[in-house]
């Protein structure tokens, strides 16, 4: 209606960028069907007037690309890659090749990027997640493009990428992001801080590991990493989620009741000296540890479970 109105005269109702960006923003919020041909149909509409009218301030920009992006991301499948890859490039074309600064990919840019890799389901998505993650290390930390300066969102995406994939060395890989990611944090990337979301999305990627039992052991060493790791640096701080995920782990890799009982002792044993048992652990515990299990207290005491609502 805006676009008919200024078409037919009306100079001071013509929808600009912002309108526009508005609307992507709503089809992205909004979640419908077909967000993915609305969104491209917007974008397009952008692109038109801004040619046909020869105005700049209706050209799709930064914000207009992302949301696009992110449009895709929440669609999540291999698809929407296709199309998400193919948007991101005509971004870096505008900017790297017209020198268009209005086009520039930011970090949320390649986070929605990394977030349809992770949602599509591809063999690749692992790979392809971590190349993008490398890409923005490289122009953050040797180019100094701070726009670009990785937080732990995107390091969050692309492990999580790693785990969601069937590759038999997702646990390895994505462990191998947590150290990139500590690497960041400690060079003062103050934005790049490890958290226990990240390591409880190694642990899931431990406990779905599949293939011989080379590769199941050493995601099993992985494992005792993430667990060691909960009780070295302040910043991680576990919820009964990190103890549940660590058991169904253990479960899952070590066949052998007699091996497994000493793990599970320790994550159980560090589960409730931080006070983080709830009934979902307990639970974790009686399928992984019947055992283990079967020894516990009839009343469980207050202190084990200090930091929880209730179990």
């Amino acid at each position: 209606k805006m676009e008919m109105s200024h078409d037919a005269g009306d100079i001071e109702t013509g929808p600009n960028r912002y309108a526009y960006t508005n609307l992507l923003h709503a089809i992205s919020q909004s979640r419908v069907a077909d967000g993915v041909s609305l969104g491209e149909d917007m974008m397009r509409r952008m692109e038109n007037r801004s040619r046909e009218l020869k105005d700049e301030s209706i050209r799709p920009d930064t914000q207009a690309y992302t949301t696009l992006i992110q449009i895709f991301a929440q669609r999540g499948d291999s698809e929407s890659v296709e199309y998400a890859q193919k948007w991101f490039k005509q971004m870096e074309r505008e900017y790297e090749d017209e020198g268009r600064v209005g086009s520039k990919p930011n970090k949320v840019t390649y986070t929605a990027l990394i977030n349809c890799w992770r949602k599509s389901g591809l063999e690749n998505a692992g790979v392809e997640a971590e190349n993008i993650l490398s890409r923005m290390e490289h122009k953050y930390s040797t180019e100094g493009d701070l726009d670009l300066k990785p937080d732990a969102y995107v390091y969050a995406g692309a492990v999580d990428a790693w785990a969601r994939s069937k590759s038999n060395d997702k646990a390895v890989r994505a462990w191998n992001i947590y150290q990139l990611m500590k690497r960041q944090y400690s060079n003062g990337n103050m934005d790049a801080k490890p958290n226990n979301v990240i390591i409880t999305s190694i642990i899931k990627a431990c406990g779905y590991t599949r293939g011989g039992r080379e590769k199941k052991q050493k995601a099993l060493l992985v494992l005792l990493e993430c667990l060691a790791e909960l009780k070295a640096p302040k910043y991680i701080i576990p919820t009964p989620i990190t103890y549940r995920s660590l058991l169904n782990a253990a479960k899952a890799l070590v066949a052998d009741d007699a091996k497994r009982q000493p793990i599970a002792a320790t994550i159980f044993e560090a589960c409730c000296r931080n006070g983080q048992l709830d009934k979902t652990v307990l639970e974790a515990l009686q399928n992984t540890q019947p055992e283990l299990y079967m020894k516990l207290p009839g009343e469980i005491p207050s202190k084990w479970k200090r930091n929880v609502a209730k179990v």
